[in-house]
């Protein structure tokens, strides 16, 4: 169902993502083995991941392993390799012990399915050693790391890990997800030539959002497995409320399938989807205050016209602050929003992407 509000299971659940699908498998296919899916907040990362794995284990038997990394980063963002190695044992503990047996099991943060992991009992495993025996005991293995930007902070570079699979374990490919599309860039650090993946080949693929036809017929049929018919007005209006972003269009739909009227559904989706972006800015918040008055200045200046430029946004901070302002750190400040996906470039010029971050900075 369109509107379930959980990651969906399989492609055949996923709408509008069949070209992504078969640019993965035919990459697959080629022998591509480093795979980067971006997108912003929202778009639907975690559910085409999971689905699209999910049907590569039912049709072509490709086992997969998906790492939260937000996940395991919370419960240790200093030493994720140690914590995703504890959550695997964890799994292969209750599965059948000494057997090069299959494991379909999931602890918080990490899903495994089909994987066949042999592991010498009492014995004390790295990160590397487990990868080396999954690389060994797998024909073909997918990793994926969903919004991989969060190893970002541990003690140990994680792109070293990561370089080192790509260049000694044949037999695995990696994914990494990220909706700081920025943030996950300079993690990886493909073009820095001082880091540990630098010169890789690597697949993108790009999940963008739905275009208002795609919105609505999104909605359109997502009503109709309920045999509802709304008002084409009433869909349009959500559209142009929410945008092309699949989250928030499947939380809308929900609310509608549960009795709430067009406006009350619409409003619903906008408080949720603040407190969740607001969560997000937080981070930004305690770096500095500037952040959030240039979020908030761009929002004043694109609700009268299509994009602020870098100018206008200076002159506004200074105005704000009473004092002149570097430009060269007001570029790191816009840099930053930009690569957290608060802002984007539009020419020279800047928007906010997203009408519901553009609705909650308006003062």
């Amino acid at each position: 169902m369109l509107f379930d509000t959980r990651p969906k299971d399989s492609m055949n659940e996923v709408f509008g993502r069949k070209a992504e699908y078969w640019e993965l498998v035919e990459k697959i296919e080629n022998g591509r083995n480093f795979f980067v899916i971006t997108g912003p907040r929202r778009i639907g990362k975690t559910t085409f991941l999971t689905a699209a794995l999910n049907d590569l284990h039912e049709k072509y038997k490709i086992p997969h392993i998906i790492i939260d990394a937000r996940t395991i980063s919370t419960a240790n963002s200093k030493n994720p390799q140690g914590q995703i190695v504890r959550e695997i044992l964890s799994i292969k503990k209750h599965s059948r012990k000494g057997k090069l047996s299959k494991i379909t099991d999931s602890v918080e943060g990490i899903t495994i399915k089909g994987v066949k992991l042999k592991l010498r009992k009492d014995e004390e495993y790295t990160l590397p050693d487990i990868l080396r025996e999954l690389n060994d005991s797998n024909e073909l293995l997918i990793i994926a790391y969903d919004e991989a930007q969060y190893f970002r902070y541990a003690n140990e570079d994680f792109t070293k890990t990561l370089a080192w699979v790509y260049d000694r374990l044949p037999n695995i490919v990696t994914i990494v997800t990220g909706s700081q599309v920025g943030v996950l860039e300079n993690f990886l650090r493909f073009d820095n030539y001082k880091a540990p993946l630098y010169g890789r080949y690597h697949v993108k693929i790009p999940l963008v959002r739905f275009t208002p036809s795609q919105s609505f017929e999104f909605l359109e049929r997502g009503f109709e497995e309920y045999g509802l018919s709304p008002n084409p007005k009433e869909i349009l209006s959500a559209i142009k409320a929410l945008d092309g972003v699949p989250g928030w269009l499947t939380h809308y739909g929900a609310g509608r399938v549960d009795g709430k009227t067009h406006w009350d559904a619409v409003q619903e989706v906008l408080i949720e989807a603040e407190g969740y972006i607001q969560s997000e800015f937080e981070e930004l918040d305690r770096a500095s205050p500037r952040y959030r008055a240039i979020m908030e200045i761009v929002a004043g200046i694109t609700s009268r016209k299509d994009s602020a430029s870098w100018t206008k946004i200076k002159n506004a901070l200074e105005l704000r602050e009473g004092r002149g302002i570097d430009d060269k750190n007001l570029n790191l400040l816009l840099k930053k929003l930009v690569n957290y996906g608060f802002l984007e470039h539009a020419g020279k010029e800047y928007i906010i992407p997203d009408p519901v971050i553009r609705r909650l900075f308006q003062t």
